[in-house]
């Protein structure tokens, strides 16, 4: 199908509740769809509808979600993707996101209107992830695997114009790219780990435009202030509380932001975690979801999804929880391997309640 106009803003709600608290800045990923729009039409297919050997790559931006400032442009992802072209040596055929989320899934457009090649309606990850080897569709259980990675990102104008073409292991070159962003001001545009359609069709999120749409859709269908209930309904899942933030606190180094948020109401108070994306909500000490349960938090009068880098104390929201088994996750999120970074940030136990969907080592 052709993406028209209207998808996009509907693909936009569906997106920003599936980056749970993370996915990058909503605005920047419209923006980028209106470019993309004006540069050409953007065609999204099923995996299915490629060659077994056709190549894909992920298309994302990579940086901490605080640093707004900092914004990436369709030039940058245009020459991120030369230069993975050029020290692959061969050209790809169609591109993905590395997860959804407000820009993250409109990360592909630019490449994709640019080379009047396809979008395939699959990702890394069906929800928004920290860790860049968590969008790797579990290349890093490939040891013989050769990442391929490029990122260009910030200003010649003040100095931060950094662009960076690597190999290695999954992790080392998702390292590297780290680094550029925060050598470029905070966040760069990347383009990494070409992987055959085939690849993709066994260990990827397929179906993650069709299921943010859907959910999109149907928060359009609500009043701005019912929107967190509509995206339970359609996500199986339920808002835990209607509340005041409390306490935050963000800390942001490394590339990524991690901290904590106190929401309080009559009914109690809940604590979450996040490392960009949230990790944990929890009441009275109670687990109630882990990563990957898709943790979101709304606008509690205007309904507009807000990320964790945009809490405040004194707002009044929303906080929502959806069950992994009801997200389209991909290999990269079920290798257990990957979590003792982010139980170390975060200063709790992740992996004994999501053992159920963790890959045997």
């Amino acid at each position: 199908m052709i993406l028209e106009r209207s998808d996009i803003a509907p693909l936009s709600l569906g997106a920003q509740v599936l980056g749970g608290g993370g996915g990058g800045s909503a605005e920047q990923g419209l923006r980028s769809a209106a470019a993309a729009l004006e540069m050409g039409p953007v065609e999204l297919i099923p995996a299915e509808a490629l060659p077994e050997e056709a190549l894909v790559a992920t298309v994302s931006g990579v940086g901490a979600p605080s640093r707004g400032g900092t914004m990436y442009t369709s030039a940058h992802y245009l020459r991120a993707l030369e230069l993975l072209e050029q020290r692959l040596g061969q050209a790809v055929a169609a591109f993905i996101p590395s997860e959804m989320g407000g820009n993250a899934a409109f990360g592909p457009f630019l490449t994709a209107a640019a080379r009047g090649l396809p979008l395939v309606d699959a990702a890394c990850d069906g929800r928004a992830h920290p860790l860049g080897t968590m969008g790797s569709l579990g290349l890093t259980r490939e040891p013989a695997y050769l990442s391929i990675q490029a990122a260009c990102g910030g200003s010649r104008a003040d100095g931060t114009y950094t662009e960076l073409a690597c190999s290695g292991s999954v992790a080392t070159a998702a390292g590297l790219c780290r680094q550029a962003a925060d050598l470029a001001g905070g966040r760069v545009a990347v383009v990494r780990n070409p992987v055959t359609a085939g690849y993709l069709l066994r260990t990827g999120a397929l179906g993650t435009y069709t299921q943010a749409l859907a959910l999109g859709r149907a928060m359009e269908g609500a009043a701005p202030a019912d929107r967190p209930e509509a995206a339970m309904e359609t996500l199986g899942g339920r808002v835990v509380l209607r509340g005041r933030v409390t306490g935050y606190r963000l800390i942001s180094e490394g590339g990524l932001d991690h901290g904590e948020a106190l929401v309080s109401s009559r009914q109690g108070t809940c604590h979450l975690t996040f490392y960009n994306e949230y990790m944990t909500l929890e009441t009275e000490g109670e687990r109630l979801a882990t990563f990957p349960d898709l943790i979101a938090t709304f606008d509690a009068v205007t309904g507009a999804v807000v990320t964790t880098a945009a809490l405040r104390e004194g707002m009044e929201i929303a906080v929502t929880a959806a069950d992994r088994h009801r997200l389209l996750l991909a290999d990269g999120v079920r290798d257990g391997a990957l979590y003792g970074q982010l139980e170390r940030i975060v200063d709790r136990p992740l992996v004994p309640y999501i053992r159920d969907i963790l890959l045997e080592a």
